[in-house]
Formats: structure tokens, C-alpha cells, sequence
């Protein structure tokens, strides 16, 4: 099989390029050959490659300029995946398209389902829920579409959360980070491993269980995590003392881009699909860790 990866380059594409079965073949385009942000440049790679099956894990990511730049996010997020569609409807191709977390308020006080109603509350989240509604309309019919949410997406490489914190522990003596955001981290490697899983079942889950949802399991802030990190670069030897973390509320800090207060995914159902239990977050994280201490 013929397997497009877009953002090949982020923590996520990398994670899913290292797991890859040896039976498939890869596509993985540079931003010159493939970029997400003009409609031509992806009309002419799919009609030229045709690939058997995308996973779309390129993405705008930066929540925060999103607010900003809201048309190329939404020529990333949105358009960009739409364009694949389109062709891939013609041809007969797959899309699993990697979503988020961000599609929900974070209003409610327990765990998100699958078909829990959207209702994102910043450009990114509208970004990724607007490319759900679309997707479905065009490849939901015909079983071409699988949507996998994850949330707080951790991983050794990239510009994520554990890499920003492990750097200010090195470097601050005291950090100041939001308490009262709640869900649970997702790792790079995890999340990777599911969607070959899902890949190798397509055809069962795209027909009846096309949206899917997988995060590490447990309940944790950032502010968990941020000493967590502290604990575990310490044992691990990448830290002699991890810095004093302070817990702070949400209004107190201050964003461009509003984030769900509760955001916790409900994973049971894929969990029952792939016969596959969720990883707990700070044993998934202290894994990561390891893997960055023998680098």
C-alpha cells in the first residue's frame, strides 16, 4: 500500500514513519513538494502520487497566532484535507485524519464522546471541526474516512509542551503554569502505534466506528505534568534540580486563544475496537523522558 503522511517533519509524522509496517510504502513530501497551505500545490501531489491512503497529521498548530493568522490556519486545517478528499473520493483512496480535542467547549465535567457535539471556541478548534464536518460529507458515505481525535500531544522531538518545560527547568529556578485545564496527555509513540492498528482494520472501523478517540488514560492539569517532568528529568539524570512549579488559574494567564477548562476524551469504545488498553499518562511520559536521556 501506497501511504501519504503529511507533516512528516512533526512529532507525530516522525513517530508514525519509525513505526511503519516494512509492507507499505511511504510517501513523506517536503513543504517544496507538498505544501498544505495552497489548494494547487495538494490538488497536483494527490493527482500525480495517488496514494492508497493518507494520514493527515499536518497541521497549524499554534493555537495562539491561529486567532491571528485565521486563513492560513484555515487553508491548513480545513482546505487542505477537503482538497484530499475530493480527489480521493475520485479514485477510490482512504483519509485517516488526525483531530482534537479542541473541537469541544470543555463545558461539560466528564469525559468527551465521539459523538458528543462540537463546539470549539477558538480558530484552531473551528479549524479542525469544520474539516470533521466536511470530511464526512464526502468520504463518511463511501467508508473512506477514519477521524482520530487525540489530545495534548507529548513526544521526545518537536515543539510541544514537554520539551518547553524541560528546557524552563533548566533554566528557571520557578515556573508558573495552569492548574484548572483538565484531560490527559497523549504520546507520539501511542498515538502512532494506534493509527497503523487502525490502518491494518480499516474496513471494520470505517464502518462502524469512524471517529475515534485516544489519549493516555487518567486525569491530569498541566500543572501535573509540568512537576512531573521536573521529577523524572531528575531521576533520570537530565536535571540536578527540577524547578519550583507554581499552579495558576487559567484567567490569570493570559492568551490570545480561549482553551477547553475540561477536555477529557473518552477512549473505551477504540479501546474495545482494537482490543488495546490506554497507556497511564505518567508512566507514557516517563518513557519519553527515558528516550530523550539516552539520545
Amino acid at each position: 500500500m501506497k501511504i501519504l503522511v503529511t507533516g512528516a517533519s512533526g512529532q507525530l509524522g516522525h513517530a508514525i514513519i519509525l513505526q511503519k509496517p516494512k509492507q507499505h510504502q511511504i510517501l513523506c513530501p517536503s513543504r517544496n513538494e507538498l505544501d498544505l497551505s495552497d489548494e494547487l500545490s495538494c490538488k497536483k501531489y494527490i493527482e500525480f502520487n495517488k496514494p492508497d491512503l493518507i494520514i493527515n497529521c499536518g497541521a497549524y498548530t499554534n493555537v495562539d497566532l491561529a486567532e491571528k493568522e485565521k486563513e492560513i490556519c484555515l487553508a491548513i486545517n480545513t482546505s487542505a484535507p477537503l482538497t484530499f478528499a475530493k480527489i480521493l473520493k475520485d479514485y477510490g483512496g482512504n483519509l485517516l485524519q488526525i483531530s482534537t480535542d479542541y473541537v469541544f467547549d470543555g463545558k461539560q465535567n466528564f469525559a468527551y464522546k465521539e459523538n458528543d457535539k462540537k463546539n470549539p471556541i477558538s480558530q484552531y478548534g473551528y479549524s479542525k471541526a469544520k474539516a470533521e464536518e466536511l470530511l464526512e460529507k464526502f468520504l463518511k458515505p463511501t467508508n473512506q474516512l477514519i477521524i482520530l481525535r487525540t489530545s495534548w500531544l507529548l513526544g521526545p522531538t518537536g515543539n510541544n509542551f514537554l520539551v518547553k518545560i524541560l528546557n524552563l527547568h533548566k533554566t528557571k529556578k520557578e515556573l508558573f503554569v495552569v492548574s484548572d485545564q483538565i484531560g490527559t496527555m497523549s504520546s507520539t509513540f501511542d498515538v502512532a502505534k494506534i493509527c497503523w492498528e487502525i490502518i491494518s482494520k480499516w474496513n471494520y472501523i470505517s464502518e462502524h466506528n469512524y471517529i475515534n478517540h485516544w489519549t493516555c488514560s487518567g486525569i491530569s492539569s498541566w500543572y501535573d505534568i509540568a512537576i512531573n517532568i521536573g521529577d523524572i528529568a531528575q531521576k533520570y539524570k537530565i536535571l540536578d534540580y527540577p524547578a519550583k512549579v507554581n499552579p495558576i488559574k487559567t484567567e490569570n494567564y493570559s492568551t490570545l486563544a480561549k482553551r477547553p477548562i475540561f477536555s477529557l476524551l473518552d477512549c473505551e469504545k477504540t479501546s474495545i475496537v482494537l482490543d488495546i488498553i490506554c497507556k497511564y499518562w505518567q508512566h507514557e511520559l516517563e518513557m519519553i523522558i527515558s528516550k530523550i536521556a539516552n539520545r
